[in-house]
């Protein structure tokens, strides 16, 4: 319409306004339906990208921080189908359907299923009335909360008698946690996962773009690494907390000698873990690239055989050099520091690969799991430098991609 616009009265002017807005909003629909589905998919993994937002950014002009409300969106109303209906219909806004959909995701324990049906239907009646805003949601939300809270012994929020928590293994071994803690367990919590969770530092112009979610759970890993290194765990067993890993010879090694050489021994297609139960392949490998590692050799019987002693794959002085090679993640855009990075064994270890700087590259959790479960591969150059193989799904022509660091390819 453009250069027309002069064409139209003003009852038309806005008329033609509500229409465009009414388009917009089905759109925004759409692309929220759209996002839900790649969700639930997987669909970007296979790209390198950390979760759809990040793909989204990258492939468009919105901002990252827009990018991860569309996805936080597209992530409450998958769950909430009632309040996805009323936002599909275009009776409540993307803000409002957000408020709603978290609150019925956390709506006070004291509510019964009955109050808790009526409770939703009455936020999305309000939101969808043209004088409700995003504050008088949430202050009906704030009233509800109010009213099934009680006045018995301390304040809800320094009742420790209230304290839950929650760790169930999922769908493909997955670790869901669910809880909820007083003011002053919350507060310390927060005071050790505040100086972890913090931005990384702005580096090469490039900022940290992980949303503040994952910079916690990166932070509560990072927390619980700092706990198991300085030796402030219980003993269990006789023998400090550690993860335990036991796959078949043949099924984590692809040298064919060794294959040749324990071709009795039987061939599961998995590894399995006492607490996490089956295990990947893929996974035992990429655990074994940066970790103490015990070697307990059993006959067919699963009777011990031989024991061998610990080992460390990448020496302290190995990862010191590491990072002043590839300065964290070597993968291309990942600005991860060498405190969270693995060292990734690029010709693996069991498969006769050295512990050498040649052989090892840093890599962050996302991109470590990224080489092993997915055709990506990474590879040295003649400078010893590494770069980085995409799938033939991401680059038919699997051009190498080189890693970060450039400035100090020689």
């Amino acid at each position: 319409m453009g250069g027309e616009l002069w064409k139209l009265d003003n009852k038309q002017l806005m008329a033609e306004t509500l229409a465009v807005s009414a388009e917009i909003h089905t759109m925004q629909v759409q692309r929220v339906d759209l996002m839900i589905a790649m969700y639930e998919r997987d669909t970007v993994e296979d790209h390198g990208y950390r979760s759809p937002a990040h793909w989204l950014a990258a492939a468009t002009n919105l901002e990252l921080g827009e990018c991860h409300r569309i996805e936080s969106l597209a992530r409450l109303l998958r769950l909430e189908p009632e309040v996805r209906e009323a936002y599909s219909s275009g009776l409540v806004a993307a803000d409002k359907a957000r408020q709603i959909a978290y609150f019925c995701q956390h709506y006070p324990r004291t509510m019964n299923p009955c109050d808790f049906e009526k409770a939703r239907t009455i936020l999305i009646d309000h939101a969808s009335e043209k004088v409700a805003t995003k504050t008088t949601v949430r202050a009906l939300i704030r009233r509800l909360e109010h009213l099934y809270g009680t006045d018995d012994g301390p304040p809800p929020g320094e009742d420790t008698t209230r304290n839950e928590l929650f760790v169930s293994t999922t769908l493909h071994g997955r670790v869901a946690i669910k809880g909820e803690f007083d003011a002053v367990t919350g507060a310390r919590l927060r005071h050790l996962l505040s100086p972890l969770s913090a931005p990384r530092p702005e580096t090469n112009g490039i900022k940290d773009d992980r949303p503040a979610s994952r910079r916690t759970a990166d932070a509560f890993e990072q927390l619980l690494q700092c706990i198991e290194a300085a030796g402030l765990v219980p003993v269990e067993g006789g023998v400090k907390p550690h993860v335990t890993v036991t796959a078949s010879i043949t099924d984590l090694t692809k040298n064919t000698a060794v294959r040749e050489l324990f071709a009795h021994s039987p061939e599961q297609g998995y590894a399995t873990e006492p607490w996490a139960g089956p295990l990947s392949i893929d996974t035992a490998r990429m655990l074994a690239c940066d970790c103490q590692v015990t070697r307990l050799l059993l006959d067919e019987h699963g009777v011990p055989l031989a024991h061998g002693r610990t080992h460390r794959s990448a020496t302290t002085a190995q990862r010191r050099a590491l990072t002043v090679r590839d300065g964290g993640c070597a993968f291309p855009g990942c600005s991860t520091p060498p405190a969270w990075a693995d060292a990734h064994h690029i010709h693996h270890w069991v498969d006769g690969g050295d512990t050498d700087l040649d052989n090892l590259v840093m890599l962050c959790g996302h991109h470590h799991r990224l080489m092993h479960h997915t055709e990506w591969e990474v590879e040295m150059t003649e400078a010893r430098r590494p770069q980085f193989v995409p799938p033939a799904s991401v680059d038919l022509f699997r051009k190498p991609i080189p890693g970060n660091r450039p400035d100090l390819v020689v």
